[in-house]
């Protein structure tokens, strides 16, 4: 990307072919004037997204009172069948998918979810178990209906068969998405909650707010920067002005017009948003604490990377709208698995980057020296979507900012990703391949995980509502590669990817329920650990074999290994007849690098043939920071030569979907391991394992007029 610079007004800046033009923010103002405005805004209803206390009712029907709760504060008690609470005025407009009270109880009953009164519209029922005790406090969660909208009472009526006290409740929150829990599995939710606001969605990034800058401040003003402690001063780095932090206190200044773009507006699905962030910095105290981050709309909410010389550390720093600062994070001294050392010293400008995304919560952070050589790099997770406004922020003492730049259109080569915010299927399945049949539906073989010997089908009309059709087709071990007509018998191959595994094949009767084994294995693949993706170029009019040590080949394969390092990593293997294969390149696909998610390894989990003949891929990039007890943290999407396969063209930079958590449904896979494309509706369809227990899923709407194709 070039940015070109003015004195006097925000850049334009000029992306692969396409010319943004940033509309002016408004003046620079103090906090004191500015949050009132904020405040002015429909913000009168309650957030339903927010922790609401049983006992802070608006109306009540029975015997129902306040007692004092072991957890701290109250819960409300005596609470019957038939009896119910109300809470008044809370706006449903940002959209809600699930429910989730805090309760104790000696008996089993139900609470149903309704809005507008006790007979009003009913959105969920959430059942519950007995606790062990009056004080004995679990969680009980349900799904809700998703499509009600407005400034609504809330309602909880309470449903059971006993005559005497039926429940104690201290607290109801709705969520904005869940999964409902499976016996064994742990349950968890994500606090993901995206303020509603009045910005306009961009339309014409794919996802990505049109609106970038760089400001270097040469103009000698502020106004495009809403401020609190942050000036001007000539003292600046390299002539002209800076932005300068003076005395102690928290000090920042952000941009009210400029921001990523929210990653949700209601419904079922979240879409792609991230950004980069950078700025010369200059700590001028040794106490003080420069960095830059972004924050929300009212600067109430922040994430912020800083410097600390005292401390000779990077760290990251969250707030949230109803707590003092946390640090999350710290990288002292060292960082990397290489052990590179780096000092920070007062005096000394230095390069501050972060690439974020309030979509996946992936972070990455580079510091540079004064002539641009990388120091120190880190990746972690921050979970705060509603911090979008590029931040310069800084504590502790004087320190200077200079050649702002913030880039909404890192990984703008990629796709309009959209993920579904609830899984495909669960529980304790994962890696599935997909193909479309004769019947126009579609089909599904996943894995189960666990007992790791068997596989299911599940079929659909449109690819995002599934049905189980059986779980136990197969028995064996391994992720399913799926070939239509391969051999030219009209018949669905399966294989398992594992050295020497069977190929099955199926004429897809009893929906796919009924395999042969045809006698032929997959052979030899070099000691990988599987094949997890096969391509067959005679089925696609822009590809054409690949050539290789004299010979043409039909079949490409990305063959994963875990064992050997790097750990993990996929190689190309090339055939003819699906039997045999030979090694094309030994060498890692996708190699680690300090410039992309990937810094451990990456293993291609899945591929799809491009229009252009390209291959597009999505890795399970992985890192060394074990954010989830395992090595998998999300995907990386890529795309590879069509004839040199082991050839990378383009590399993502962040995950495409939500970096997970162990055990608990995080709104999309962490590991794809199938594509499908449907012309119908010009839509790209991505499932994958989420952690070994669900299945979720990813698409892109509009396919062919990605920005990939029309740069």
């Amino acid at each position: 990307m070039t940015i070109i610079k003015f004195k006097s007004a925000w850049s334009q800046t000029i992306s692969q072919g396409r010319r943004r033009l940033f509309s002016r923010g408004r003046l620079a103002i103090g906090l004191a004037a500015w949050l009132p405005m904020v405040a002015g805004t429909a913000w009168s209803a309650n957030n339903p997204l927010n922790a609401i206390r049983a006992e802070s009712f608006d109306a009540k029907s029975g015997l129902l009172k306040a007692e004092a709760c072991s957890e701290g504060g109250n819960n409300v008690c005596a609470i019957h069948n038939g009896d119910f609470l109300l809470f008044k005025n809370y706006d449903f407009d940002s959209g809600v998918a699930g429910f989730k009270a805090r309760v104790a109880s000696l008996h089993r009953g139900t609470i149903e979810i309704k809005l507008d009164g006790p007979a009003g519209v009913l959105v969920g029922t959430c059942p519950f178990n007995p606790t062990g005790g009056w004080q004995a406090w679990q969680d009980v969660t349900c799904k809700v209906d998703n499509s009600q909208s407005g400034v609504r009472d809330v309602c909880l009526v309470f449903k059971g068969e006993v005559k005497s006290a039926l429940v104690n409740v201290s607290s109801l929150v709705f969520l904005k998405s869940m999964v409902a829990g499976t016996a064994g599995i742990p349950l968890g939710f994500a606090s993901r909650v995206d303020v509603a606001d009045d910005e306009p969605q961009a339309v014409h990034a794919w996802g990505m707010p049109e609106n970038g800058f760089a400001d270097g401040f040469e103009d000698g003003q502020l106004k495009h920067w809403m401020v609190n402690g942050i000036s001007l001063t000539t003292n600046a780095l390299a002539g002209g002005y800076s932005a300068v932090s003076l005395g102690t206190n928290f000090n920042f200044a952000l941009t009210p017009g400029v921001y990523i773009n929210k990653t949700d507006t209601g419904g079922d699905w979240r879409t792609l948003a991230e950004a980069a962030l950078s700025a010369d910095v200059i700590i001028d105290s040794p106490a003080a604490c420069p960095g830059i981050g972004f924050s929300s709309k009212d600067a109430q909410q922040w994430i912020y990377v800083a410097l600390n010389a005292a401390g000779n550390s990077l760290e990251v720093w969250r707030k949230y709208a109803d707590g003092a600062p946390v640090r999350v994070k710290q990288y002292s001294g060292a960082t990397n698995n290489a052990g590179t050392l780096y000092t920070i010293v007062p005096g000394v400008k230095y390069r501050l980057e972060m690439d974020w995304s309030p979509y996946s919560d992936g972070m990455i952070v580079f510091l540079r020296d004064g002539e641009g050589h990388v120091m120190a790099s880190f990746r972690t997770v921050i979970d705060l979507p509603v911090a979008r406004r590029p931040l310069l922020a800084c504590s502790g003492g004087d320190a200077r900012f200079d050649n702002v730049a913030f880039d909404p259109s890192l990984d703008g080569w990629n796709l309009k990703w959209q993920w579904k915010k609830a899984p495909t299927l669960a529980s304790d399945v994962c890696n599935p391949a997909i193909w479309k049949w004769k019947d126009g539906k579609y089909y599904m073989m996943w894995r189960k995980f666990g007992a790791d010997n068997y596989h299911g089908i599940i079929s659909s009309a449109d690819g995002i509502t599934w049905t189980r059709v059986k779980d136990e087709v197969l028995k064996c071990t391994g992720d399913m590669n799926a070939l239509v007509d391969p051999f030219g018998d009209g018949r669905v191959y399966v294989t398992p990817g594992g050295a020497n595994m069977p190929w099955w094949s199926s004429d897809g009767a009893d929906n796919f329920t009924v395999w042969r084994n045809t006698g032929l294995t997959l052979g030899g693949i070099f000691g990988n650990c599987r094949i997890q993706e096969i391509i067959d170029t005679a089925k696609y009019h822009q590809m054409s074999p690949v050539p290789f040590a004299g010979s043409d080949y039909r079949f490409i394969a990305f063959c994963e290994d875990w064992n050997r390092m790097p750990k993990p990593h996929s190689v190309i293997l090339l055939s003819n007849t699906l039997t045999n294969w030979v090694l094309a390149n030994p060498d890692p696909i996708i190699p680690p690098g300090t410039n992309f998610w990937g810094e451990k390894g990456n293993a291609i989990g899945s591929a799809m043939v491009l229009p252009d003949g390209n291959i597009l891929v999505s890795s399970c990039s992985c890192t060394y920071a074990g954010y989830t007890g395992a090595p998998e943290p999300s995907n990386v999407s890529a795309i590879v030569d069509g004839k040199q396969p082991w050839k990378v063209l383009k590399l993502g930079v962040l995950p495409d979907a939500p970096v997970s958590r162990d055990h608990v449904w995080y709104e999309g896979p962490n590991f794809g391991t199938a594509f499908y494309y449907e012309p119908a509706n010009d839509t790209l369809f991505f499932y994958g394992g989420f952690h070994d227990y669900y299945i979720g899923m990813m698409r892109v709407e509009n396919f062919s007029q990605s920005v990939m194709f029309h740069p």
